[in-house]
């Protein structure tokens, strides 16, 4: 079992770590000469509401990470709790540049930040700001953690993405796994494997899991399903795990869907909501024929298909990597622009607004609710508090960065752009990712 601060076991693979390793080869180059970071503005003493705290605005250049405290109004709580300049006693591992928040809050006072090419997950305390402690979940090799699922206060889920090819590795370090990790002692204590997921496909694919959800005692897990190098895949699925045994329930393929990255769940649990982007194939655009929204509803303990969109009919682009419930009946993602060196053209980016309501052939078209103006895959993720009539959507284009905010319509549930923020204007980095506390 790896040590609480096992570091330094190098970058992840995948598209967002081939941007770090670029950007850091071109810092080597050119030399980086960046101005000493601004001191962390602390905690905030702001009391949950039914909406919880507020949300967590991670920007990145991918090199540099500033973490970013606001309210669902738009309000800036905290504008750098924590930042790859932070030098806390308890940042064993500065931050790097590729950094996520858990889908789901995490309990109490604390925020928990997945940091992917370092493998290492890191606490922080909303209150003072300070970090009370890392753990690396590296075991032996390169973790690329995705997601971080918290049961109780000494239980908690990661899911890490990458396999571990080492065949005489002990079971922890089996990787493309689920980690069953004791928050209060930062430790690892279980691992749950998803070969068994994959029964039946080409061992050549690993279930590579992602994003990751909580309902009542199941544990839904998104498995992208693909080869080492990212070029060929299985179609996707999800996995229900039992939270009480740690046993897989149940797997749900999604049928012609591959490469999801996207999960969210509405704010009852009666539905999930997965976005697929399609397999890239290593190329800079993805297969659109597999790329498309599913909404699956829980019934009797089973999922079950309630409506798909595929890509054409979402729009030129293809599904990214984000979605979220504005209400039970409406959803937000983001869509994925390409360049104008890219076959077919360019293609912008966009937020979209699909309704649930009428799913079939009477449902409505989907709303382009923001589109980028110039640069590909220059919106991020989308994160919406349903109980508070809010959502908010990373920008790392628009003014130099900005986290756009939308009001929703009690009663018609209709999306509204009521404000964009800059979080930090001091550090200045685009806002990327999205959290909750």
């Amino acid at each position: 079992m790896a040590s609480r601060f096992d570091m330094g076991r190098g970058a992840a693979l995948g598209a967002p770590s081939l941007k770090i390793l670029a950007a850091g080869a071109a810092c080597a180059l050119l030399g980086c000469n960046a101005p000493e970071p601004p001191p962390s503005t602390g905690g905030t003493d702001v009391v949950a509401g039914p909406c919880g705290r507020g949300a967590v605005v991670v920007s990145s250049d991918y090199l540099s990470t500033n973490v970013s405290l606001v309210s669902w109004d738009g309000a800036v709580l905290s504008a750098s709790i924590v930042s790859s300049g932070s030098s806390s006693p308890g940042l064993a591992s500065p931050l790097s540049g590729d950094v996520l928040v858990p889908t789901a809050p995490v309990r109490g006072d604390r925020l928990v930040l997945l940091d992917r090419s370092a493998s290492v997950l890191t606490w922080v305390d909303v209150r003072s700001g300070e970090v009370p402690g890392q753990l690396a979940v590296a075991t032996a090799f390169r973790a690329n953690p995705q997601d971080y699922v918290e049961v109780s206060p000494g239980k908690a889920y990661v899911t890490r993405h990458e396999p571990n090819l080492d065949p005489g590795a002990a079971p922890i370090d089996g990787g493309s796994d689920v980690l069953v990790v004791d928050p209060g002692a930062r430790a690892i204590v279980g691992r749950i494997d998803l070969a068994p997921a994959l029964a039946g496909e080409d061992p050549a694919f690993y279930p590579r899991p992602g994003r990751a959800v909580l309902v009542d005692d199941s544990l839904y897990v998104l498995l992208v399903a693909t080869s080492l190098d990212f070029s060929a895949s299985a179609e996707s699925r999800l996995v229900e795990i039992d939270t009480r045994s740690d046993a897989i329930r149940e797997v749900t393929v999604l049928d012609g869907l591959h490469g999801c990255g996207g999960l969210s769940v509405s704010a009852g649990g009666s539905r999930l909501a997965v976005v697929c982007t399609g397999t890239f194939g290593g190329g800079a655009t993805s297969n659109a024929g597999e790329a498309g929204l599913v909404v699956l509803a829980r019934r009797e303990g089973a999922l079950v298909e309630e409506a798909r969109w595929t890509a054409a009919e979402l729009g030129a682009g293809t599904p990214g990597f984000s979605v979220a419930f504005a209400s039970e009946d409406r959803l937000l993602l983001a869509t994925l622009g390409r360049d104008a060196l890219s076959e077919g053209g360019p293609v912008d980016d966009t937020l979209t607004a699909v309704e649930l309501a009428g799913s079939g052939p009477a449902r409505g078209e989907p709303e382009v609710l923001l589109r980028s103006k110039e640069l590909p895959s220059s919106l991020g993720e989308v994160r919406c508090a349903e109980a508070c009539g809010r959502c908010l959507a990373a920008d790392a284009e628009t003014e130099g960065g900005v986290v756009h905010r939308f009001d929703v319509g009690e009663g018609s549930g209709a999306v509204v752009h009521a404000a964009s923020l800059h979080v930090d204007p001091r550090v200045g980095l685009p806002p990327r990712y999205l959290g909750a506390f």
